[in-house]
Formats: structure tokens, C-alpha cells, sequence
């Protein structure tokens, strides 16, 4: 095992243990007690990538963005918003990014932070609802 995975595996466990525990959305697609636990697990990432189809709570925000998160919508084409206006923060290989999505979309943003070796060290689907949290950075 080389340095650099355990050094991020190391990482991964002080920083998102919590994401590993991820639950349901819930049916109705808003955030359940431990959804709201997984985001506030990633309260220091720089980017937190949603699909606005799944309703956030509004505390949860406000208290990731008091920590210098920045919620971004993920409404189109995950690759126009990639390559647009946010692509100076996005595109830089040190933005951690966290997101509630669906399966599709994850696919793409992770291959787009793989342009830049950032990897994903944290990915959970739920199959009821097909919500996808993951973290990559």
C-alpha cells in the first residue's frame, strides 16, 4: 500500500466519517436527520453541488455557507456549468466538492474532476430514491 492511499484513507476518515453512515432521502425528497448529519459532515468542502429536484434544508444551508461552503445548483448540463461561469472555482484541483444528486449527474462531475486527479473518496446511492452523495476532492 503506497503513502499516498493511506495518507488518503487517513484523510477520508478524520474529515467524512460520517459520510459513510449516509441514509434515504426520504420518499418525499427533502433531507432526513441523517442526509442533513452526511452534509454537515462536509461542512468544509468548497462546493456543494445539488440537484434542486431535492429540497434542502434551509438551516442546513445557512449553516454550510457560515462555513465557507458554496451551494451551487445543479440544474443543466453538468459540463456547460463545469466549463461556464463556474469554472475557474471548479476546475481548481484544490475545490473539494460535495454533492446530493442523481446517478448521472455524479458520473459526469466525476469524470470531470478526474480532468484535474481529484478522485472520489466517498459515494453512496441510495436505491429507493436514487439520490447519490458523494465527496471528491
Amino acid at each position: 500500500m503506497s503513502r499516498r492511499i493511506a495518507s488518503t484513507r487517513r484523510q477520508f476518515l478524520k474529515q467524512g466519517a460520517a459520510l459513510t453512515g449516509a441514509g434515504a432521502f426520504g420518499a418525499a425528497t427533502s433531507l432526513s436527520a441523517s442526509a442533513s448529519a452526511t452534509l454537515q459532515a462536509a461542512a468544509k468542502a468548497t462546493v456543494v453541488l445539488h440537484d434542486p429536484r431535492l429540497s434542502v434544508d434551509a438551516g442546513v444551508i445557512a449553516r454550510l455557507e457560515a462555513t465557507g461552503a458554496r451551494f451551487i445548483a445543479l440544474g443543466g448540463d453538468p459540463v456547460r456549468l463545469w466549463r461556464g461561469a463556474e469554472r475557474e472555482l471548479l476546475s481548481r484541483r484544490d475545490t473539494r466538492l460535495f454533492g446530493v444528486t442523481n446517478w448521472p449527474d455524479f458520473l459526469i462531475v466525476r469524470g470531470l474532476a478526474a480532468e484535474t486527479r481529484r478522485r472520489v473518496l466517498h459515494e453512496s446511492l441510495d436505491p429507493a430514491t436514487g439520490v447519490m452523495t458523494w465527496l471528491i476532492a
